[in-house]
């Protein structure tokens, strides 16, 4: 396996409390990173007292508040390496984090954005959740299947399927310096919103190659701070940011039909959670404007139903009643 140098990126806002164990497992990586560049995202805690007495090749930088999307743009643009592995401030790399990066790239040398599956841990994390379950049935069609050791090519021009789906996490991905570059990186407008980093992978995937690994490497901790934010926001946020993408024109022509693709996929699954969240008002906004062949039986049975008074959708949907199915 060939050496390459890692910076590892890391944002942290008050997590003085978990930080330690996340550098930790950085720090016992088979594969030793060249550095790890933490920024502090204005953290009211001890985060940077605990971050300090880390013994290793860290520099901590702290910054006013702006958003975990921008303090990532700021750690990146502060690493020094060819290669740049992004990690939470509450997550956990497996040992053999890095070393399967690096051989995933020896064997597919003109990759330049790569990604691996992922697990979860925490009080929140589902037993034997692994991400990759959740990939739709027909996303790797038309790729190489993976080989002996899990890797496969995905190879450029991979947009359009990471818009129907995006399977990366930063916690589980490393890019090159200069894809980053040359990509735009970050934008950070979007950095205080649920999926701002959705934006930036598909920025790496337009302009990149890419491979990917099918072995868990990396584990995100699901706890309830991490899921404060409604899940229909979360898509409403991803549709808005698709629309900006748009609008912005980074994005080639032959890409558009897939950009209005994912807009409606997105505003469909924002009325769908907005049912389950009993936010009728939502649910008719997201699903207006969005063709009625993207929108299944049950969903637009429900869209009717959220029409009427609140206080009756609520006692239709209450158990042991006639209503009970449109639940």
């Amino acid at each position: 396996m060939s050496h390459i140098n890692i910076s590892v990126a890391i944002a942290t806002y008050n997590r003085a409390n978990l930080i330690g164990e996340t550098i930790s497992a950085i720090m016992a990586q088979a594969l030793p990173p060249a550095e790890i560049v933490v920024v502090d995202d204005g953290s009211a805690d001890d985060s940077e007292r605990v971050i300090r007495a880390i013994d290793g090749p860290i520099r901590y930088h702290r910054i006013d508040n702006v958003g975990p999307g921008a303090a990532l743009k700021t750690a990146i643009e502060l690493c020094q390496c060819d290669w740049i592995a992004m990690c939470d401030d509450d997550d956990q790399w497996f040992p053999s984090h890095l070393s399967r990066k690096a051989a995933l790239l020896e064997r597919h040398p003109d990759a330049d954005f790569l990604f691996s599956n992922f697990s979860s841990f925490g009080d929140a994390a589902i037993d034997g959740f692994h991400a990759w379950d959740d990939i739709p049935t027909g996303w790797w069609a038309g790729l190489p299947a993976a080989d002996a050791n899990g890797f496969r090519y995905l190879g450029p021009n991979q947009l359009a399927r990471f818009l129907d789906y995006n399977p990366v996490f930063p916690t589980a991905a490393m890019m090159r310096r200069s894809l980053y570059e040359r990509c735009g990186g970050i934008d950070p407008v979007f950095s205080r919103l649920g999926c701002w980093d959705a934006h930036m992978t598909w920025r790496c995937v337009l302009h990149g190659s890419v491979a990917s690994d099918d072995t868990i490497t990396a584990a995100t901790r699901r706890h309830a701070g991490n899921f404060s934010r409604k899940r229909s926001r979360v898509n409403i946020e991803r549709a808005g940011m698709l629309e900006r993408a748009r609008q912005d024109g980074w994005i080639p022509p032959d890409y558009h039909g897939a950009i209005e693709r994912a807009i409606s996929a997105s505003r469909v699954d924002a009325a769908a959670w907005a049912w389950l969240e009993h936010d009728y008002r939502t649910m008719r906004e997201q699903l207006s404007g969005v063709p009625a062949a993207q929108i299944d039986r049950g969903l637009r049975l429900k869209a009717m139903i959220a029409r009427l008074p609140a206080t009756l959708i609520d006692r239709l949907r209450a158990p042991n009643t006639a209503g009970k199915r449109a639940a």
